[in-house]
Parts: C-alpha cells; structure tokens; sequence
C-alpha cells in the first residue's frame, strides 16, 4: 500500500489517479421529480437503524409501499448522527480552520448485480440539527449518473494503523483514506425537480425522498458493473442545504479495506464533489476571512460550484476536507422500470 505523504491529493486534478472522463459529453435535461415518501410511524433502535435489520427493511417497506418490490441494489444502514450535507448556500460561511464551508454534492457507487433499468432513487434525510435548512424547500435540484471503470484500492494517505489522520473529524488513521485507481465517466444529468417542503414532517428529519428519472434520462445498468450517482442543488441561495442519512466505519481500528466484515455493503462507497474541486482547500487560519480582498476572492472561488456545466466536469471523489467518504455509504434503494 502507498505511504506518500499525501497521495493524489498532491497532484493536479487533471493527472489525478482517480479521474473524471473529461472526452465524455455531459448531456442535461429536464426529467427529474423529487417527491417525498414520508418517514416511519414509529421510530426504530439505534442497532436496528444502523444494521439494516429485518426490522428496518420491514418498516422500509411500508414507505415505499409497491415500490419495495422494485428495489434491486439497496443499503439499509444509518448511523442517526452527524450532519452529512448537501448544500449550495450563499453567502458563503468562513470556518475557523481558514476556508469558506464549501458549496457540495454527494452521492454512491453501486454495483448492478443483474441487468435492470434505473427509474427512481430513494434516499433520506439525516437526524442532525442541518437536516432541512429553512431555505431548501422550492431549491432546484439535480442529479449525475456515471458508469466507473477501473480497480479501486485504497490510499491510506501515509496513515497506516497506528498513526493518526492528517485531518478528518477523528484522529482515527482511516479518517484521510481514499480511493484510488477508478476513471469516472459522467453519462447524463437531470436536472429540473424541486425540493418539497419537508419541514412539516419531523422538521426534515429522516424523511424518505424519491429521485425519480423519466423518459430520456433512464439508465440501462449492466450486471457486473460500477456507477454511481450525485444529488446536489442546482442553484446557490441563502439556506439551501440538507443532510443524506449514511452508515460510516471510518471510525473502525480496522486496517484499510475497500470491503471487510464491518461494511455492509461491498458495492460500493460514498462520494462528493465539493467547491471547485480543490482538495484539499486553500487556507488561511483565522476567526475572520482574509482583508485582502483579492485573497478573499481566491478563497471564495474555491468554495462555490463553477458556473453552468463547468461543475458536472468536477471530478466526484471520496477525499473531503475536514471529512472522507471513503468507508461511508449513504442509505439508498435503486428501483428497476
């Protein structure tokens, strides 16, 4: 396993092990809806949420009602902590540790374990404070399909067993892993759905949300292979950011692994696209940002989505700064046409 200081993250994006397919056109459209599912009526146990227990498959069920019986690539595990965002807010928010909050997609590879036709995404909301900011309901939204290729192994960054992180919320030494190895081809993005309203519903909370594909935007998924996917909301606007429910075992003593037996699903692993790509973030530590105002516009360009398409040319990554989706995988169900 590599021991670079800091592995691809020291190398421009565009020589980057871990590629997006840039020869790849990026069509868009406009046959996205987004409706909600509602939540559970009673809650569950914490082990219940976070194995993925007959328990929450059958309470799973009763939000999807049919469309359980159309699920074909699933994870069921959801840690109910943290604040695990979507977000595209503006005005940006400085940090203390020197960088604007940056502006953020998020999404899953998956592996097609039979041929199927991908109609509609279920996702949901996380349980923390950031579940459903108050400017989300209305937002635009959008999601990427990609196809993947490749053989992925995972950078320990320099931080085997024993040593701490570089970063991460945890000194853990798994909290700076990544993945590398894989070639990222972007196949379409639809876009024109909206976010409902979810604040009357257990405050956005742990709300189900169906990502439904039509017509043209469909995809035909072959057995065998990767994809993946990114939601993200298409527009800045003040308080626009809501959080995915997802299991994480960055905090395991394990030593790094793309599947072992804490991870319950082994097809895949989470992903982002964050700002302007840059990882990790350009920063100048301090409780306020910088007063040179050119300096102050490096900082800011670097935390927002490049305009139009330019952002669906970002590379997706699991690499993130302060955090990794490496060993994350959000809670999904992929339904089949």
């Amino acid at each position: 396993m590599p021991k670079k200081p800091c592995g691809d993250r020291c190398r421009p994006l565009s020589t980057a092990l871990t590629v997006l397919a840039a020869s790849v056109s990026i069509p868009a459209g406009a046959d996205l809806v987004v409706t909600t599912l509602g939540t559970f009526d009673a809650p569950l146990s914490s082990r219940d949420e976070l194995q993925g227990t007959p328990a929450k498959w059958a309470a799973v069920r009763t939000v999807l009602g049919p469309d359980a019986d159309r699920v074909v690539v699933r994870q069921l595990g959801a840690d109910l902590g943290g604040d695990t965002s979507v977000r595209n807010e503006t005005p940006l928010r400085w940090k203390a540790q020197g960088y604007f909050q940056r502006s953020r997609d998020l999404g899953q590879v998956f592996t097609a374990d039979r041929d199927f036709t991908l109609d509609a995404i279920v996702l949901r909301t996380g349980n923390g404070k950031a579940a459903f900011l108050p400017g989300t309901a209305g937002a635009p939204l959008c999601l990427q399909l990609f196809e993947i290729e490749g053989t992925p192994s995972i950078d320990d960054n320099g931080t085997p067993p024993g040593m701490k992180a570089t970063h991460g919320f945890s000194p853990n030494h798994r909290c700076d892993d990544f993945v590398r190895g894989v070639t990222y081809h972007p196949l379409r993005v639809a876009a024109g759905g909206a976010m409902p309203d979810l604040a009357r519903t257990n405050g956005g909370r742990l709300v189900y949300l169906k990502w439904d594909l039509t017509g043209g935007d469909e995809l035909r998924c072959a057995a065998g292979k990767r994809y993946a996917f990114l939601v993200g909301i298409a527009a800045p606007g003040p308080g626009r950011g809501f959080t995915l429910a997802n299991r994480n075992n960055a905090a395991s003593k394990a030593p790094p692994a793309m599947a072992d037996g804490e991870d319950l699903y082994h097809g895949g692993w989470g992903l982002r696209r964050e700002g302007n790509g840059k990882v990790p973030p350009t920063m100048v530590p301090g409780e306020s940002p910088p007063d040179d105002p050119d300096a102050r516009l490096r900082l800011e360009a670097e935390s927002r989505f490049p305009p139009g398409d330019a952002r669906f040319a970002i590379p997706p990554t699991c690499d993130g700064y302060p955090d990794v989706d490496t060993y994350r995988d959000l809670e999904f169900y992929l339904l089949a046409r």
